[in-house]
């Protein structure tokens, strides 16, 4: 059986591929050729944390892979990621175990793939302004997807720790060769932004309807829980939305699920789901559109078509 690290997974893997794999997995989920229940979560209040099993399986591509992640919001003061994750990938035809790859850095770029993905399809052509609301892990690869994706100028990000603004800023800024500027509020960082990305653990809302422009497309990826949000509700209700999947986000999207609750929208106002987009059937950004949103929950098949890459080239190697 192969082993692979995060470091094995980092040699190997770049986000444009990354980007491709999964618009792929979108187009094989919308054709009916995916294979996804639901995720199952325990959730640890004891220690304010959850553990999350993700099972999926692509026909098309052939990937056959079961992740298993935790998600602690109180780690970075354990010096530990927010996020830590391991993927068990299996032989489709006899269910043999074939790899197993630490997959906390490979979560992180598959998440910055599906924005990459939505930015694509709902980003304002020309996109040169980014905002980016949460300066870990997943900020640094939302920052990666969005300037392989858009022709970015500025990207401005903000947290509620300066060290890790400090860090994202001193890290991303040389490799992505877009200027980066600290931003002293989440107002202040998506003040005329043409593209806002929210990527925290926030119970409340961290973007708010007045702080944007007119024409402009966010991406929530942070949470995935029913009673936390990233977007108050003016924002979503105003908002073309379009999701990674309308049963996972109406099972534990609470930023879809609290307007929801408040009677702001109902379930029709999802436009569509992303791989909708990517084969088609429904249009992303036209003419006339204000505010877009893509909110993602975060699925299985974006693993299984990434580990799938990382296998691939390993044995091209």
């Amino acid at each position: 059986m192969l082993l692979l690290s995060d470091a094995d997974v980092e040699r190997l893997l770049t986000m444009r591929e990354a980007i491709d794999a999964v618009e792929g997995a979108f187009g094989e989920y919308a054709r009916g050729s995916a294979l996804m229940p639901p995720r199952s979560t325990m959730m640890l209040s004891r220690f304010g944390g959850s553990v999350s099993l993700m099972p999926s399986y692509l026909e098309e591509t052939g990937a056959l892979a079961t992740k298993i992640i935790s998600t602690y919001p109180r780690n970075p003061e354990r010096g530990l990621p927010t996020i830590i994750a391991w993927l068990a990938v299996s032989d489709p035809e006899t269910g043999a175990l074939e790899a197993l790859i630490e997959a906390t850095y490979l979560t992180a770029v598959r998440t910055g793939a599906v924005t990459g993905v939505a930015a694509r399809y709902l980003a304002p052509r020309g996109s040169r302004v980014a905002a980016v609301i949460g300066c870990g892990a997943q900020g640094r690869t939302q920052a990666w997807a969005l300037a392989e994706t858009c022709p970015l100028e500025v990207i401005r990000v903000h947290d509620i720790s300066r060290e890790r603004v400090r860090r994202f800023i001193d890290e991303m800024g040389p490799r992505l060769g877009v200027d980066i500027a600290a931003a002293g509020s989440g107002a202040e960082a998506v003040r005329g932004a043409d593209i806002v990305v929210t990527a925290t653990t926030s119970r409340e809302p961290v973007v708010r309807r007045g702080w944007l422009g007119d024409e402009v497309h966010v991406s929530a990826i942070g949470s995935f829980y029913p009673d936390h949000r990233e977007l108050d509700t003016e924002t979503v209700a105003e908002a073309k939305v379009v999701v990674d999947s309308r049963e996972a986000v109406l099972a534990e999207a609470g930023d879809l699920l609290i307007p929801i609750g408040e009677g702001a929208i109902a379930e029709d106002h999802i436009h569509a789901e992303l791989g909708d987009l990517v084969l088609g059937r429904r249009e992303g950004r036209v003419e006339g559109d204000g505010l877009t949103i893509f909110k993602s929950v975060g699925l299985a098949i974006q693993d299984s078509a990434v580990a799938s890459l990382v296998l691939r080239k390993w044995r091209e190697t």
